[in-house]
């Protein structure tokens, strides 16, 4: 289980830092940032460094990230949702392939709330694919997948980000 998890993280940490490098795709965000945030556990949570996306068309497959640098540590909301979707109409991690992830990367723990553990909701609430921009809402109840009695509630997560096509 422990060779899952650093795994895990390593990809996740690998993609996010990809993600936030977007600039030599096919279609660049000219270097726009986005935003996101959340409601941890009845914390607040705001990505302070931007958020921003990548949507792979081969795989029709989103990727919006988020990170809050702070104190030495760094978390990320990591959201993953495949194509094609309704705006303004939630889907479910209980039905279709979304994915809401945290990571803590001084502690090391990783939740998830969707493909391996938990449950999550996202609703697409803007989506512009002249302007490389989508938006949207979620929400979810993520478990950590080493320990699976330790568990996050996210809610009132917003997100408004650019994206690169890939």
């Amino acid at each position: 289980m422990r060779f899952f998890r650093n795994r895990t993280l390593a990809f996740l940490v690998i993609s996010s830092a990809l993600i936030l490098a977007t600039g030599g795709c096919k279609k660049s965000n000219n270097g726009s940032s986005g935003s996101m945030t959340a409601s941890r556990n009845d914390t607040t949570w705001t990505a302070n460094s931007g958020a921003s996306g990548v949507y792979t068309q081969a795989a029709n497959e989103f990727q919006v990230v988020g990170i809050q640098f702070k104190s030495g540590d760094s978390t990320i909301f990591y959201l993953t949702f495949y194509t094609p979707f309704t705006v303004n109409q939630a889907i479910s991690s209980d039905t279709a392939s979304v994915d809401i992830a945290y990571v803590d990367n001084k502690s090391g723990l990783f939740y998830d709330g969707g493909s391996i553990a938990g449950h999550s909701q996202l609703t697409i609430t803007n989506y512009d694919l002249n302007n490389l921009k989508i938006g949207g809402t979620f929400s979810g109840v993520l478990y950590n997948v080493v320990l699976n009695t330790d568990s996050l509630v996210i809610t009132n997560g917003t997100f408004s980000a650019p994206f690169a096509l890939q």
